[in-house]
Order: C-alpha cells, then structure tokens, then sequence
C-alpha cells in the first residue's frame, strides 16, 4: 500500500482525461484515462530504469491493442477471431513473467472495450494515440525524479538484504529451512542488474556492497550451521562465544542497512564492528594451537569464517561511511550464456517448453482462448447496452490458478456490486459536471491503487465506479451504465469460475522437482570445481547459484498453487514438502562448501572426484526418475561408502578441509533421503493411475 503512488497515478489518469477530453476526439478522454490507469498498474517503486522500460512497454502495446480493437468491430468476423488470439497470447504470457502477465492482462482488456465502441478508422487511430500519450504520461509521472533520486530504488534494495542478513545472524537456521534472506538477495541483484550500463562511482559502490552481502550470507549461513554443530556437541564457552560474535556482527550487518536508509551510523558502525574483532581475537585460543584433531580444523576453519566476515564488515562500512574508496572483491556479474537451448530468459526456448498440454501455462491459455470465444459470441448475439463488459469480466478473473480465480472472482463480484452502488449514489447527489465527475475518478483511481493491492475487493469496487464515471462523460445514461455492468459482470463472473471448475489446473509439481534437482546438480558441480581444481573461476557458481534461487521458488510456488487446488488431497502434498526440505538441506551443505576456501594448489585425489561424479549421478537419476524415465534407484551409486572412503586420515587433499567432511555427511544424507522419497512418490503415482 502506497499512498504516494497512488497518488501519482491518480493525477496521471486526471491530467490524460483532461488532455484526452480537449482534444474533442470520439472516446478521446476515456481513450486517454484508460492508456493512464492501465499503465498505471504497472507503476512501483522498483529502479527507474526498469520501472521506466516495463511502462514504456504497457503503453505501446496498450496502443496498438485500443486501435486492434477499435477496427475489428468493422470486420464483424474478425472481432471473433482477433480476441481468441489475442486470448491465446495473454494467456501464454504467463511463461515470462508477473510483467508480461501484467501487461497482456490489460491489452486484451483494452482490446476488448474498444471492440465494443464502433470507431471508424480515423477515430481508432486518434484514440489508439491518445491511448499511448496517457500512458507516457503516467510513465513521466513516475519517472520524474529520476535525475533527483538516481540511485534511491536501488539503495533501499541493498538496505533491506542487510537489514535481513543482520536478522538471520541471531537466528537459529532449521535443517529444513530453506535458505534465509532469499528474496532480499533476490531483489537486491534485480535492482543492480539496472546498472549494467552504468561506470559511475555510485554504481560501483553499490555494485561492490552487494557483493560483500552476497559473501557476507555464505559466512552467516556457515557459522550458524557450525554453531548448531557446536552446541549440539560442546554446548558452553565455546559456543556462548561463537553466539555473541553472531550477535555482534548481525548488529553489524543492522547498522549497515540502517545507514544505507538514512545516510547516518557512521559512528555506532565503527563501535559494532570494533566489537566483532574483539570477539574474534576472543575465540583465537580456542582455534590456535589444537592438537591436529577432527576438533581443531574446526576450530580453525570457524576462526577463518570469523575473520572473513569481519573483512566484508570492514568492507562495507568503507563503502557506506566513505572512509574508503570502492573498493573489496570487483563485482563479477554472471556471464549470459551463449545457446538459447540453455538460456533460462530465451524466448524461443521458453515456448518451445509450454507450447503442449502438459504446461499450466498452455492449458491456461486454451482455457482463456475459448471463455473469451464463447463471451465474445454472447455479447455479440445479443442486444444487451455494453455486453463487452461480459468478455472483460472474463479475462480480469480467469488466472492460471484455482485459488487466484476464485478469490478474484468472488471479490470481483462483490466488489463490482458495491462499486456500482457507490457510482449509484454518487450520480444521485452530485451535480453532473465535468470538473466533479474528473475529481470523483481520481479519488475511486487513488483508492483502487492504494488499497487494491491490499485487496482485490477494494481493486474491483475503484475500478467499478471509476470506469462507469469516465463512460458516464461520453454521453450515455448513468442508469444505463450501472444496469449493464452489473449484469454483464454476474454473467462474466459465471462463466469464468465455471469454465475453472469444469477444467481445473493440475500442475505436474514432478516438474519443477526435477528443474530443481538439475539446477542443483549444476550449482553443486559448479562448487566441486573449485574444490576439484581449486584455479577454478568462481563467476560460474554465482551464475548457478542464481538459477538455483529461481528453480526453487518455482518450485515453491507450484507447490502452493497445488495445494489450493479443490481435488488436491493432504498425502499428495506431503511427499513434496518432504522433498523440499531434504532439497532445503542439500542446498545449505552447497552453499557452506561455496563460503569454504579450498587450501590446497593441486587437483584433488582420486576418491574426492568420483565422489562428486557419484553425486551427480544420483541427482541425474532422481531428475529422470521425476520426469518419467525408467531408472532403477538399486543401481544407483553408494554415496554413503564413497563418502567413508574420503575420510581416511592419508587423504592429504580431503581430510585438512573439516567443513567439507561436515558438509559431505549432509549432502550425503540429503541425497539418500531425496532417492527415499522420490522412489516412494512414483510408487504412490503408479497406484494412483
């Protein structure tokens, strides 16, 4: 809930009415007001530069769908025929993205009120224009203070990842929990990747401070690992200390972000951080000197992450307090790959996987494609005043998910019928002029972009009497509207839940499984080589562990979307929690190897490569267990013998690297569960078909 952007977005809409209205073109105020508050939902507070590029986008294609829509109604044939197509498009555009989702959602809206208007051609180009100047409006608006505010976005970005990492230092990390500050890390290298383009000093500051966080997350997650260890085993000095180090620099790690918010802290961040080394110099004793134990490289690898994250630290107030220049580990941003075979953003790739009946993404698209056909068929076979409100309804409730459409449509409806008796009421008390009816719109505009995104009730009751107002101004009668629209809503409205219910989504969770199982194995594979061959770039890793971050909360997000579903049973859902902690856990171990540091300057033994070569068939197997292939679990290799084998005390490349024995056990059992698991739930598959 954002009072100033809805505020923004409010004047947007009012000052294209105005503009649209003076131009004294057929529609050319509503055209205008409808390019602002469409393009509107694509306003944020995200960088200005992608902020800009996404409404940029809204406004084109928001243009060319008012002047696809406003010629097809001359084409009686062709109304039917470009608003499945266009049904089809905006359904696919769930593939790529919220954005897309946004932007098709709203186009096929605006094609189909401009289907409904009967413009001539000159008419649909002046409105399609005006349509595109409110929506450049609204991006102007938006973008204003770009060259006052430059960095802002990207600043309170990397203020909230450090606020978050300074709240995982003090929290214990469960073995199933997945990952913390994840969508912080996230969002922060979402609002960097904006500065691609740009050298200045600013940009490198920040650039180099999301990398501190970046290895700052690898330490915290390593220590709080080490500490659960600790305590579990040695509970006492030893581990009240490591816990006041932890506190100290998650402080630490607090001020930081505080003084990215507030340009202050300079002072309390120096103190904090002076705290962090004392603590380090206390556990020293207890690192320096052991005897060559299992013990003792432990001690010593926790002193190495101690002092690791006291030089991020030390980094970080340099770049934040200016005491020093830009300066730490360069930012290394990942390096795009070259194939669009292997390319996660490839368009053609993209499509490639969801054109077939097995993607939700497909089905949702047929699925809209034929309510949208049957809507269009009713609204243009009767005489109903506005039928076309019949095919929006339509395509504003109908989502790829059970739960987004039904919620949708139920506060949808609802909302519609309190939005029209607002507009009710309003016409009756209010004199019907001009200047009021515009100040009446931008307050319902201001309250569906304020409280909307809180509640699509609130959403549906602004945009409701929003839209009857701005119809109201080309001359139709009020009472007209207001009968219309909620008729054609209800209608609407059934069709959409109804046409849900007969064709639920049944989404193949065992995909995204088995996406996340191989984009593991990649980041895993990634990892090893350093330890493999310790000369080994570390930019690979960064890249898979990115693509891992995605593959996982898509994974999540299926798994939600499953469960909201009415024919989803509570024991279909269990295996895959289940499975996501095992994989949880598995990541934990991966992401402490990438905090380790590798010592030794030769390849390393023999009985370390085929362990790493053994993991990686194992999460082949499980990946192609997922997707259907026949793949016998009992020929799977013996991680558990492999991994005995490495600890041997002659293993000179091995056994010196504790967090790597610690780790291994992990990723070992993780794996065995992972095989457990999977082999159950193609076994309870198979039952059930």
């Amino acid at each position: 809930m954002s009072p100033y952007v809805a505020f923004r977005n409010a004047a947007g809409m009012l000052l294209s009415l105005g503009v649209g209205t003076a131009t004294q073109v057929a529609f050319g105020g509503p055209a205008a007001a409808c390019g602002a508050l469409f393009v509107s939902y694509s306003d944020g507070s995200d960088p200005y530069r992608h902020r800009a590029i996404r409404m940029i986008a809204a406004s084109v294609t928001i243009a060319c769908a008012a002047f696809v829509g406003g010629m097809s109604e001359q084409y009686h044939f062709g109304v039917g025929v470009v608003a499945a197509a266009a049904a089809f498009v905006a359904g696919m555009a769930a593939a790529f993205g919220q954005t897309a989702v946004n932007i098709g959602l709203v186009s096929l809206v605006m094609l189909t009120i401009f289907a409904g208007q009967r413009l001539t051609l000159k008419s649909s180009v002046e409105a399609a224009l005006l349509a595109l100047l409110g929506g450049l409006v609204q991006t102007a608006l938006s973008v204003a203070l770009w060259p006052v505010r430059r960095y802002e976005p990207e600043r309170r970005a990397l203020a909230l990842l450090y606020l978050e990492l300074g709240r995982t230092a003090v929290e214990p990390i469960g073995p199933g929990d997945a990952p913390p500050a994840t969508v912080q890390s996230s969002q922060a290298q979402d609002a960097l990747r904006s500065l691609r383009q740009d050298s200045s000093a600013v940009s490198e500051q920040y650039q180099s401070l999301l990398n501190q966080a970046e290895r700052a997350r690898l330490c915290v997650i390593t220590l709080l690992r080490m500490q659960a260890t600790l305590e579990s085993n040695e509970p006492g000095e030893v581990g009240e200390t490591l816990s006041r180090f932890l506190s100290a620099a998650g402080r630490a790690l607090a001020v930081i972000g505080e003084s990215l918010l507030s340009d202050a802290g300079k002072e309390p961040l120096h103190n904090q951080i002076a705290k962090v080394n004392e603590l380090i110099e206390e556990w020293r004793p207890h690192a320096v000197g052991k005897a060559p134990s299992l013990e003792g490289v432990a001690m010593k690898d926790m002193l190495f992450k101690m002092d690791a994250l006291a030089g991020q630290l030390r980094a970080a107030e340099g770049l934040v307090t200016g005491s020093a220049p830009a300066g730490g580990v360069p930012y290394r941003r990942p390096a795009p790959l070259k194939s669009w075979r292997l390319s996660p953003n490839s368009v053609v790739a993209t499509l490639r996987a969801n054109l077939n009946f097995r993607s939700t993404v497909f089905r949702h698209a047929m699925r809209l494609t034929l309510c949208i056909t049957i809507a269009g068929t009713i609204a243009r076979t009767t005489d109903w005043s506005r039928a076309y409100w019949i095919p929006m309804t339509v395509v504003i409730l109908l989502r790829p998910d059970f739960a987004g459409t039904f919620s949708r449509g139920l506060q949808r409806i609802a909302g519609t019928i309190v939005g029209l008796i607002v507009a009710t009421v309003v016409f009756h008390f209010s004199p019907p002029t001009f200047a009021v009816q515009a100040t009446l719109i931008g307050i319902c505009v201001f309250l569906l972009r304020w409280l909307g995104p809180a509640n699509y009730g609130f959403f549906a009751m602004g945009v409701t009497a929003a839209i009857v107002l701005m119809l109201a101004l080309t001359g139709v009668a009020p009472r007209v509207l207001i009968q219309a629209r909620a008729i054609d809503t209800l209608i609407g409205g059934i069709l959409a839940l109804s046409a849900y219910a007969l064709w639920p989504t049944r989404e193949p969770v065992e995909d995204a499984m088995a996406k996340l199982l191989a984009a593991y194995r990649q980041y895993f594979t990634a990892v090893a080589q350093r330890y493999l061959w310790p000369t080994t770039d570390g930019t690979l890793a960064d890249r898979e562990r990115l693509a891992a971050r995605m593959a996982r909360s898509n994974l999540e997000a299926s798994v939600e979307r499953l469960a909201a579903e009415p024919t989803t049973e509570t024991k279909q859902i269990e295996p895959v929690r289940s499975m996501m902690v095992s994989s949880h856990r598995f990541a934990h171990a991966i992401m402490a190897l990438e905090a380790g540091e590798t010592k030794s300057a030769v390849p390393a033994s023999p009985e370390l490569q085929r362990f790493v070569a053994d993991v990686q068939t194992t999460l082949l197997g499980l990946e192609r267990m997922l997707q259907g292939q026949k793949t016998d679990s009992t020929e799977m290799p013996d991680l558990r013998n492999d991994f005995r084998v490495l600890l041997t005390p002659d293993d000179q490349h091995f056994y010196p690297h504790t967090l790597a024995a610690i780790e291994g056990d992990t990723i070992v059992n993780s794996v065995n569960t992972l095989r457990d698991q999977i082999v159950r739930w193609q076994k309870q598959q198979q039952a059930r078909s």
